[in-house]
């Protein structure tokens, strides 16, 4: 069998295999958005939270209904008292290469590159979005406008001052909906936060210009510091997850296989902090 028999023969059994994957999928693990809900409450979620998500939309996770039910799900879950944030980056990867490109961010137009539960977010009515183009949120709820004002003015995106200082005030929680703890972005808030404390300069020496397109359609330069390239290469996050597992902090369920992480943002303050104070904090 020659190797490019091979390659055709893999490329026709492919369909049969993902399809027949997603049909044994649906039959053992199938739930809706109910499911899902019942889910967040299991993990803490009440009324009045506020709560920052990370997600993923897998086809093979069981979920039987759309994104936008999943974003009504979260937004019953907090209630009228509550807010839902997410971020809403217009690009994934590195934010040096989306710069490179000369972008202007458009706060009311640019997608969001962080899945289809994300970009559904921001486009429901109602939901805001913070004009920085390095770290956007988009958030609803009674104190929407109060979490995205503003961010224009951080030349740290990420630090004293930004939305993710806000929700830290309002002891916040993070949820991951079949995502990774390291997708955690409020982490660059707790790296902030210490940065006196860090074993290599956070920010680089300079910032860079960058031209946003308001809410009012207005463009504007900003100035934007990067992480140094230093900081890039010597974080190392998983300790702090490790600790908050250890303590019961980081919480777990699932619903049919996906899986659901959340933990409270002041917890993971907190446990970075217990590293530093014993000298190993979390850099390599």
């Amino acid at each position: 069998m020659t190797g490019e028999w091979k390659q055709r023969l893999k490329q026709r059994l492919k369909p049969a295999y993902f399809g027949g994957r997603r049909a044994v999928t649906q039959a053992l693990f199938a739930y809706d958005a109910n499911a899902f809900g019942a889910a967040l409450g299991a993990l803490g979620i009440v009324a009045g939270d506020t709560l920052l998500v990370h997600s993923a939309f897998l086809r093979d996770s069981g979920y039987t209904g759309t994104a936008g039910e999943i974003v009504d799900a979260l937004i019953a879950q907090v209630g009228d008292e509550g807010n839902v944030v997410m971020m809403s980056m217009p690009y994934s990867g590195s934010s040096e290469r989306y710069v490179a490109t000369a972008p202007v961010f458009d706060v009311a137009r640019s997608p969001t590159a962080l899945g289809l539960i994300a970009e559904t977010f921001r486009r429901r009515a109602g939901v805001l979005r913070s004009a920085n183009p390095l770290h956007p949120i988009t958030a609803y709820g009674p104190l929407a406008d109060w979490l995205t004002a503003d961010h224009d003015q951080s030349a740290y995106s990420c630090g004293r001052g930004s939305p993710f200082e806000r929700f830290l005030s309002l002891d916040g929680k993070l949820l991951f909906y079949d995502a990774s703890y390291s997708s955690m972005t409020f982490m660059h808030y707790v790296e902030d936060h210490f940065r006196a404390r860090l074993p290599v300069a956070l920010y680089d020496d300079e910032p860079v210009a960058l031209t946003i397109r308001d809410r009012d359609g207005r463009e504007r330069r900003l100035r934007q510091y990067f992480f140094s390239r230093e900081a890039r290469e010597r974080r190392h996050f998983a300790p702090v997850e490790q600790a908050l597992r250890d303590s019961g902090a980081l919480r777990e369920a699932t619903v049919g296989r996906s899986a659901l992480l959340c933990v409270g943002a002041r917890d993971v303050v907190a446990a970075a902090g217990a590293l530093l104070d014993a000298g190993t904090g979390f850099y390599h």
